[in-house]
């Protein structure tokens, strides 16, 4: 059984849910793995529509702590969030709890409420005294006792809040209201001294620890089947896949890019044999920011543009647009021999001015490539595995491929 399988049928399935067991109510769970794994991909697309339809008269609310600059901000919007999912189709209703939630705080300036920034001057009429109506008291009603309150980006958060009061805070949210509390985090996320306090306090509040390791295919698939838009391009389904494979990458977010352009280069009617080309390219720029493009140097020698980046002389652009398609090695030695060439470039004009006692005009040039091969060693690595290992381009008309490499970059398709 897969690991998001397995985790589904252990935290929601049909026995002995962990999450719809009254038992576990006032416990932490800790929620962690690799960055870009998918675990909020998951958690609101294969977790949170289950409790939200079995857990009756109860809150299930997800903040990300993204952002937040100090607990009482996070305070607000879980009541906030609570108390609007008493009353999800009355407008009215939620204009009031949005405005009791935010007087007196920092809540107006900070919290996100249905994928919009709340504007304290759309709100200024419906301002109620809510201590008077009791609001508070409901959505803390809804809170405690087997609701369910989600913790997302826990890393990201503001570095104004302090761990030890945030895993506090947590705590008294947990065990007085009740209620279970999921912290998702990304592995290894804290260093140096709030590594060791992570550490410390951790052990002390967190009750149970899931980790989300997801295979490749997994990801994927749970990806591919959580919006039905997708449908349109399920008979490419396995090509992408095959792609996303060749490189070997684990990540929600690109996933979604990649077939969010592949949905639209077929509706738009571009060549499907294409869709490989297509993925390794939005893979490429979406991790490393950079397009294949082919320019014109000087003396009508043609290489990829991202060369331009440091290589402003002909002779060391001609050696390595000959050495790396010949040279199908690892992308660390690829980078070696690009050195190795510019220190002996470099040894042989120090000789020449030792004999001749007279600088030459080039004697810092490779000083300078040198310098410039160090910041860009990690884009010569992904240019070369995706150029001469991957084969990107292959088996694509030339203008085909620049017309996907142009989508990818602009992020329009015509």
């Amino acid at each position: 059984m897969s690991n998001i399988t397995e985790l589904k049928e252990y935290l929601i399935g049909t026995k002995d849910p962990y999450l719809l067991d009254e038992s576990n109510d006032g416990k932490t769970i800790m929620f962690s793995g690799l960055w870009g794994a998918g675990k909020t991909h998951f958690w609101i697309n294969e977790i949170q529509p289950k409790l939200l339809s079995s857990i009756k008269n109860k809150a299930c609310v997800y903040v990300s702590l993204y952002g937040k600059n100090d607990i009482e901000t996070i305070k607000n919007e879980i009541l906030l969030k609570a108390y609007a999912g008493l009353s999800k189709k009355d407008n009215k209703i939620q204009k009031r709890a949005i405005a009791a939630f935010g007087i007196g705080s920092k809540i107006l300036s900070s919290v996100s409420y249905m994928g919009a920034k709340i504007d304290s001057k759309n709100i200024s009429d419906a301002i109620t005294n809510f201590f008077e109506d009791k609001e508070m008291n409901k959505a803390i009603e809804y809170i405690s006792d087997g609701g369910v309150i989600c913790l997302d980006d826990f890393e990201r958060k503001s570095n104004k809040i302090d761990l030890n009061d945030l895993f506090g805070f947590i705590s008294q949210l947990s065990i007085e209201m009740n209620c279970k509390v999921v912290v998702i985090l990304n592995s290894d996320v804290f260093t140096g001294e709030e590594a060791n306090v992570f550490k410390t306090v951790k052990e002390k509040t967190i009750s149970k620890y899931f980790n989300f390791s997801p295979s490749i295919e997994e990801l994927f698939k749970s990806i591919f089947s959580s919006d039905e838009k997708y449908k349109i391009i399920n008979q490419h389904k396995k090509i992408i896949f095959n792609s996303i494979l060749e490189t070997n990458e684990l990540n929600a977010r690109i996933y979604i890019q990649v077939l969010d352009n592949c949905l639209e280069w077929i509706k738009k009617g571009y060549d499907e044999n294409a869709l490989r080309a297509l993925t390794l390219c939005t893979i490429n720029f979406t991790k490393n920011h950079f397009a294949f493009e082919t320019i014109t140097l000087q003396g009508g020698h043609e290489t990829d543009k991202i060369l331009e980046r440091f290589l402003d002389n002909i002779e060391l652009g001609t050696y390595i647009k000959q050495l790396m398609p010949k040279k199908l090695i690892g992308s660390d030695e690829i980078i070696h021999l690009i050195r190795s060439y510019i220190n002996k470039q470099s040894s042989t004009i120090n000789s020449t001015e030792e004999e001749s006692g007279v600088p030459t005009k080039s004697s810092d040039y490779y000083v300078i490539q040198n310098r410039a091969l160090d910041e860009n060693k990690e884009i010569i690595r992904a240019f070369y595995h995706y150029k001469y290992i991957l084969k990107i381009d292959d088996g694509i008309h030339p203008d085909t491929f620049k017309k996907l490499n142009e989508f990818v970059t602009t992020g329009i398709l015509i």
